[in-house]
Order: structure tokens, then sequence, then C-alpha cells
């Protein structure tokens, strides 16, 4: 039997490859070539007719597609502790507002690369950010080797950062610009939320984005607090405000949903809009607990998300997956609610969706290499019985001993291959004096 070249194979106890069957593959392997898939299945299967520049044994090993995650602001990584077990809106206007009004582009890209670090090392290949300066989140994005769908925050205007609408979209568009033939990054349309903008500047962000072609996504419902201060201002709920301007659409991405009514469930199903579920920054914030359920009922594609590592105060998809499952059983009191199999779900091949990244979030012919292995040779992962179950309950972002984005190794057993970590923490240390003079000086 002739062999076919590809560039690398990686082999593993058990491969789970969230395909169209959600098929377990033991003692697999799979062929790489170029920044794609080109076969999966049993390690003697795919030696026999595979010959490789590079294997990569992962051993005792889960592999899975690399995890997505759809909600974030990766530069807050700068403020991770700063202001703790403070509700929404007083974190908000009392210490993340002040602190980020001082921001530079330099802080930026370090709290970007910083993220893009943490995230590398436990298993995140894609991200949704949101943010200021994000020209140089792209950057650190590109050069760190994941991937992202990137928004331009603008907040009511005239604000700190974009005097009129007109600077706000003409950012915006340069951002759409300078990656629109990127491989691995995207752009998308980012208001804040309803109660910090204002309706009309929302429609018109919409049109943009319609104009140009982009997901719009917004902070959305995430506590009844912020629903007051929407009635208080508007008259109206945020969804409600959105449905009535035109907001809720296919191109829509809402994150958090935690207050929402039943009927504004419907809306967002028949919009086929998307929600990112963050059920950690919802409970550390004291925002409320996501009526998740309801929503994959509905048929609503759900991705989940971290927020930003201010609010929760990570950004391990492993932590939240596992926060995702266990608090709609609790919540429900029904332990079949969010079984492993649908928070993996949303941590790939919905979250792939989300991003709007058609050839993720799967192991299979064609798709991305989006892989990444845990290493199950540690006390707190044996024995295996179910290695959806282990993946779910039991490991974490410290037990992942390989990550590859788009063919490309970017983490291997405890070293960083595209990061210099050495100079991002000394760098991330001196950032502390600087934001505490922000806070005091607020």
């Amino acid at each position: 039997m002739q062999q076919t070249k590809c560039d690398l194979i990686i082999k593993g106890s058990y491969i789970l490859t969230q395909n169209d069957e959600r098929e377990l593959i033991e003692d697999g392997a799979i062929a790489v070539s170029g920044t794609t898939i080109s076969a999966v299945g049993k390690s003697a299967d795919i030696e026999a007719a595979w010959v490789a520049d590079e294997t990569v044994d992962c051993g005792k090993s889960v592999i899975l597609p690399g995890l997505i995650n759809s909600h974030t602001h990766v530069p807050m990584t700068l403020m991770r502790g700063v202001a703790d077990d403070l509700p929404l809106l007083e974190w908000l206007h009392n210490y993340m507002f002040p602190i980020e009004s001082g921001l530079t582009k330099d802080l930026v890209e370090l709290g970007a690369r910083l993220g893009c670090a943490e995230m590398i090392a436990s298993g995140t290949t894609a991200i949704f950010d949101g943010y200021m300066y994000e020209d140089v989140v792209g950057k650190a994005v590109d050069e760190t080797g994941i991937k992202a769908v990137l928004g331009e925050g603008f907040f009511k205007l005239p604000s700190p950062f974009f005097k009129t609408a007109q600077d706000a979209w003409g950012v915006i568009e340069a951002l759409h610009n300078q990656f629109a033939s990127h491989e691995r990054i995207k752009t998308a349309i980012t208001p804040h939320a309803v109660f910090t903008t204002d309706p009309d500047q929302l429609a018109e962000s919409m049109e943009l984005a319609e104009r140009l072609d982009l997901l719009w996504q917004i902070h959305a419902a995430e506590s009844v607090p912020e629903t007051k201060l929407t009635l208080d201002t508007f008259g109206k709920r945020p969804i409600e405000i959105l449905k009535e301007y035109g907001l809720l659409r296919e191109r829509t991405r809402l994150h958090h949903c935690v207050d929402v009514t039943d009927e504004e469930i419907s809306w967002i199903r028949e919009a086929k809009a998307m929600i990112a579920h963050n059920p950690q920054s919802n409970l550390k914030l004291g925002s409320g607990i996501c009526p998740l359920t309801k929503f994959i009922e509905a048929g609503v594609t759900t991705g989940l998300g971290t927020d930003g590592a201010a609010s929760n105060n990570n950004l391990d998809m492993f932590d939240e997956m596992r926060t995702a499952a266990m608090l709609q059983k609790g919540f429900l009191q029904d332990p079949e609610a969010m079984p492993a199999q649908a928070v993996l779900d949303m941590a790939t091949v919905s979250g792939a969706d989300f991003l709007g990244f058609g050839d993720n979030g799967a192991i299979k012919a064609g798709m991305k290499a989006d892989i990444i292995a845990i290493n199950m040779d540690k006390m707190h992962l044996k024995p295996v019985y179910n290695p959806l179950s282990h993946v779910i309950y039991s490991a974490g972002g410290q037990d992942i001993s390989l990550t590859v984005c788009d063919g490309q190794a970017l983490y291997r057993e405890g070293k960083f291959l595209t990061v210099d970590v050495e100079t991002i923490s000394r760098e991330a240390e001196k950032a502390v004096e600087w934001a505490l003079k922000r806070i005091e000086n607020r």
C-alpha cells in the first residue's frame, strides 16, 4: 500500500471527534496537511496510509477540537483581581471604566498577549473578542497563532475614545480592512450594551454591519439592575429595544442574556440570532443565572465564553464548561440537565457557528487542524471510564499537553512555541501600579 505524504500525525488514546455522529475513536490518530485535517481514524490505519514529516504521540491522552471562547475581552487580563466582590454596575462604573479610559495601545497589546498565552496553554484556539484598540489585539492574535473575531467596542457617542459616530465607524471599517484577507482573523461591529449606548447609534452601527457583512455583537440583558436602568432610561427592556430597532437578526450575537422572558427567547429564536453563555462571570458579579436550557430547547445556537479576566478571573474554558453543566443541574434540580455532550458542543461546534468559522469545531477530514490534547496520565484523571465525562467534570486547562491551531503547534508539554512568556510576565507586573493609580484618581 502506497502511503500519502502529510505534514503531521497526532496520536492519542482517545479522540473526541465532535463530528456529526460525535464519534469517539480509541487509539486514534489524525493526519494533518498544512492547515487542514486530511484524515482521522485508528492509529494503525492512519500510519499505514500516511507518512508524516513529524509524528506527535500524545500517549495517554484525550484529543479533541480546540476550544472556542465565544465571549471575552482579552486585554482585561491586566485588570485581573483589581476589583472583586462587586455588583456589575458598580464594578463597571467605579473601577473598569476609570481604568479603561486611560488605556494605551501598548497596554492593550500587553494584556492581549498575556491573555493569548493563557488561552493557548489551556486549550483555547479561537475567540470572539470585544475591546478597544483591537488593531493591536489583532497583532497579538496574529503573532501568537490563534484565531479571533475582533470587535472595536464603542459606547454612547461622544465617548473617551470616539468624539463622533463617524470617528467610530471609520476606526471599525479600518479594522475590517486591516484583517479582510487574514486567514485566522475576522472582525465584528461591537456596541457595548443597550444601557451604555444610544438606540439610534445602535441602528446606525447595524447598517454598517450590513454594508460590511460583519457579525454584530452586544452585551444584552446581563442583570436585573441593567434591565431596570434600561427601563428607566428608555421605557423598555433591553431585548425589547433591540427588537424594536430591528437589531435582532441572523448576524446578531448576544452576550449573557440572564434576565430574559420566554417571549424574548422566542424573538431571539425567530431572528436566528445567537447567544453566548458566561456562567462564571454572571455568578461572580451576582448577575444571575441564564435560562440556558430554555434557549437550547428553543433551538437557539449557544456558544460558551469566559468574559474578561477581570470578572471571571481566568480564561480557562474547562472551568467554564464544568460550571455551565453543574449550574443548570443545580438551578433546575435536574441532574440530567446540560449533559457533558451538550456542554462540549457549546465550546466546539456551536462556538464555531457563533464565530462564523464554518471549518472549525470538529476533527474530521477537510476541517481546519485546530486540535488539543489532554494529558490523562495524572492522578485526578484516573481511571478512565468515559473520556467525555472526564473532559467536562475532571480535566482542567492545566492538563493540556498540546495546542495546535491551523496545523501549527503553539504549545507542547509546557513550552510556549509562539509566545515570549518571560517578557510578558515581567511587563504585566508593572501594570499593577498604573491600574491602581487610575482607580485612586477616578
